[in-house]
């Protein structure tokens, strides 16, 4: 069986990321990065999503390796 592989297209998060913004300008944006970043690298995912107003994260491990590379956007645990 082959394993399933997905592929993030980091400029389309961008890109996607303040469509929604700029149809929404009053509305706050919270990217959701748990999971290393679904997979895709947590500080990848969230460098390239800092149009977000928040980011969300499972653990508390997470968190700190947000605030580790220099998130300082409010972050809101997950877990439970």
């Amino acid at each position: 069986m082959k394993a399933a592989k997905a592929c993030i297209d980091l400029s389309a998060l961008q890109h996607n990321l303040q469509r929604v913004k700029a149809q929404a300008p009053e509305s706050k944006v919270m990217a959701v990065v748990k999971a290393n970043g679904y997979g895709h690298g947590l500080r990848h995912v969230a460098k390239h999503a800092n149009h977000a107003d928040a980011f969300g994260v499972a653990r508390i491990e997470e968190a700190l390796q947000l605030r580790a590379c220099g998130v300082v956007k409010p972050i809101l645990l997950l877990e439970g």
